[in-house]
C-alpha cells in the first residue's frame, strides 16, 4: 500500500529476503518463520504490533483513488491483481488466523 500510494516499486522487508525464494507460495515455511520469531514474546506485544501494522496498512489505502484500487494492471508487481483484491485477501487471511487463534484459546480454557 505504501508503494502504491507513493507510485513506486515496493521495498520488501528484510525478513522476506531471508525466506526461501518461493515464500509467497510456501505458506508453511513463512508461517514457521513467523512462529519462530514471535512465539516467545508476550501476547500483548505481538497483538499490539500486528494491530498497529494492520491498521497502518488500511490507512495507507484510504487516499488511493478508487480507480487505482480496482485496476489490476496499475501496479505491475501485483501480477494482475488489484489493490482491492489485496485488501480483501489480507482481511480474509487475518480472519482465518483469528478463527484458529480463537479455537486454540477456547481449547486452553
Amino acid at each position: 500500500m505504501e508503494a502504491a500510494g507513493q507510485n513506486r516499486e515496493p521495498e520488501l522487508p528484510k525478513w522476506v529476503a531471508e525466506l526461501q525464494s518461493d515464500w509467497e507460495d510456501n505458506a508453511n515455511h513463512t508461517n514457521a518463520w513467523v512462529y519462530e520469531t514471535y512465539h516467545q514474546q508476550p501476547w500483548a506485544n505481538v497483538y499490539r504490533g500486528w494491530r498497529e501494522g494492520f491498521l497502518r496498512f488500511l490507512e495507507l489505502a484510504k487516499p488511493i483513488p478508487e480507480r487505482d484500487l480496482l485496476d489490476g494492471s496499475r501496479y505491475p508487481w501485483l501480477k494482475g491483481y488489484s489493490l482491492a483484491f489485496i485488501l480483501v485477501a489480507s482481511y480474509d487471511h487475518h480472519q482465518e488466523h483469528l478463527e484458529k487463534l480463537l479455537d486454540w484459546l477456547r481449547e486452553q480454557e
